[in-house]
């Protein structure tokens, strides 16, 4: 194994330095089971905004060039913190400089962006990952063990929304998330794509959708107090039905309208014998209702069981499995995950093909609300 793998970190907003810091902490979680990560170099926008970058983060280089980042031969890894619609690019000159690529969700702006990066990655052949990491906390895998075991038996229906407040306000100046040019999609893509992807994750692939999709506040200030207006060109707000592949039927919501939510995420499934329930505001249980219980005089044994999860990740010396598990925790886990696999040359999942699949899924919604709602398949 080597001794360590250099990253180099394309932006550096909330999302890049979450990441800059949760690599510096997996050395601590999993000792000897993975290179040291080395934040080599980071890029953004202004040489500025680099420099105080790579000073908070404890970067050796920074820069303001994609081109002299994905070329550097030190660096290992790409790390792609960007606005959605500048993913291509940085990752398109990563994998054609044959560096492995760790990138934030969506995968792109567009399907063909995304489709363009898909076969970047087959000419390359170089790892890629996905970052969606809710499918890394402990509740999350727990409910695909027990999916994955048939406990549930045929799934009939589910239900996933993904709720955050703070747009609300029609003084909030514009951003790049509310640019189609730049975003691609709002809440859709922002919110939406987390669900999307866990749905999957859980219970398989997307056979087509009817989507609903709603701008409440069509014109902001272009920056904060000004009077100059700029037009929102995404959604605020998705609501969408969805039949997948197993023949199972459910609705996905997401919106960044919720006044009074936090992270609300929330996820049930039912089947012909069992239930699932999981709720990110409560993060370390999964609540299982299991129906071979409720049978017998006065009801058997009926009700939901609260199945502890808390921070049980085999392997982690840190923190202790009974601890209470935090927002962080899973994208540690998710960049681990990333790490581990291409150490070891296996397939890092999440991988391409992920973003791909949740990315045709956004596009199909997005064409099902265009055309009035009609079904269209994913």
């Amino acid at each position: 194994m080597k001794e360590s793998i250099n990253i180099g970190m394309a932006g550096y907003g909330m999302i890049g330095r979450l990441h800059s810091m949760n690599y510096g902490q997996l050395p601590f979680i999993y000792p000897g089971t993975i290179p040291r990560p080395v934040l080599h170099t980071v890029c953004a926008s202004s040489a500025a905004s680099a420099q105080a970058a790579a000073r908070e983060g404890g970067f050796h280089h920074y820069t303001t060039s994609l081109e002299e980042l994905t070329a550097s031969p030190a660096i290992d890894v790409i790390d792609v913190s960007l606005p959605n619609s500048l993913h291509r690019k940085a990752v398109c000159m990563a994998l054609q400089a044959g560096k492995a690529v760790y990138c934030e969700k969506p995968l792109a702006a567009t399907l063909e962006d995304a489709q363009a990066m898909a076969a970047a990655a087959d000419k390359s052949g170089a790892p890629f990952g996905m970052v969606f990491q809710y499918r890394f906390l402990p509740a999350i895998l727990k409910a695909r063990e027990i999916l994955a075991a048939g406990r549930l038996g045929r799934i009939f229906t589910w239900r996933a929304v993904y709720l955050h407040s703070g747009y609300q306000n029609p003084q909030r100046p514009m951003s790049w998330r509310m640019r189609k040019e730049e975003g691609g999609c709002g809440a859709l893509g922002d919110l939406g794509s987390h669900i999307i992807d866990l749905l999957r994750y859980l219970t398989g692939d997307f056979a087509s959708v009817q989507g609903h999709l709603e701008t409440f506040i069509q014109q902001r200030p272009i920056a904060r107090g000004a009077a100059e207006m700029s037009t929102v060109s995404v959604d605020d707000a998705v609501w969408f039905k969805a039949r997948m592949k197993n023949g199972s039927v459910g609705t996905l919501e997401a919106s960044r309208f919720a006044t009074g939510t936090m992270e609300d995420l929330r996820v049930e499934i039912h089947g012909e014998r069992g239930a699932l329930k999981f709720d990110l505001m409560d993060p370390g249980f999964l609540h299982y209702f299991d129906e071979a219980k409720a049978q017998g005089d006065f009801g058997g044994e009926r009700g939901w069981q609260r199945l502890e999860s808390a921070q049980h990740y085999p392997g982690a010396l840190t923190p202790p499995a009974r601890a209470p598990i935090g927002w962080q925790r899973s994208h540690t886990e998710n960049q681990y995950a990333f790490l581990r696999a291409i150490s070891q040359n296996r397939l890092p999942s999440p991988g391409l093909e992920d973003g791909l699949k949740v990315q045709q899924v956004i596009d199909a919604v997005e064409r099902s609300a265009k055309a009035g709602g009609t079904w269209i398949n994913v």
